[in-house]
């Protein structure tokens, strides 16, 4: 039986698959088409950057704190924004026992003005700047909660020869700082503190509910 004469090797060059020219052109129309997306992308954001400036870390909250609560940090995060439209106390870094001194919301840079010192108790954090916390002995059942605003009426004995009103104001719209069963502690002004604790050891003081429309003091 006659034997068949080897085949010639395959070369490489005959198992290219050759894609018609057609196929070549899109795909160079696509990929002109994704450079110039990309590079349009990316002179938008040089101009966004441009037009607000250069950035700067930032230490914003990632959720509301109510104010008198200690800040963990998983309540903040550092992000870079324009400098232009960050105060330039804003902090980038979270002191050691920071305690929201006001309520603080999500998304805001964190200021030093709105926090208390490390070791600071949650009614301390919660007391303005240039007032003291007093508490007054509390029971007319008002259903106060901290934030509240409230009056500090005092009565005194009419015999004592005063021919005013027996019943006066000596604090209008006094923050609620604290609330227990027996007392309410709140804030006053550094100079009404002394009258308050006057009308405490002499008088009757009572609480009265401010609303919130009512005019500042």
């Amino acid at each position: 039986m006659p034997t068949l004469p080897p085949r010639p090797p395959l070369r490489a060059g005959r198992l290219r698959f050759r894609r018609p020219l057609p196929y070549w052109l899109l795909a160079g129309v696509v990929a002109l088409a994704t450079a110039a997306l990309v590079g349009r992308l990316v002179a938008d954001a040089e101009r966004e950057r441009s037009r607000w400036g250069p950035t700067r870390a930032t230490l914003v909250t990632t959720t509301d704190v109510a104010g008198g609560e200690r800040l963990e940090p998983d309540d903040v995060t550092v992000r870079m924004l324009p400098a232009a439209l960050v105060p330039d106390d804003a902090l980038r870094a979270l002191p050691a026992g920071a305690v929201a001194a006001i309520d603080l919301h999500r998304g805001e840079a964190v200021l030093p003005g709105r926090l208390a010192g490390a070791g600071s108790s949650a009614v301390a954090a919660r007391l303005p700047a240039g007032t003291r916390g007093v508490a007054v002995p509390d029971g007319s059942g008002l259903p106060l909660e901290i934030g509240d605003r409230v009056d500090i009426l005092a009565t005194f004995d009419p015999g004592l020869g005063d021919e005013g009103e027996p019943t006066f104001p000596v604090a209008r719209r006094a923050a609620v700082v604290h609330v227990t069963e027996r007392a309410v502690t709140v804030a006053v002004d550094d100079g009404v503190a002394p009258r308050v604790v006057y009308a405490l050891a002499a008088g009757s003081v009572t609480l009265v509910l401010s609303g919130t429309s009512s005019p500042p003091p």
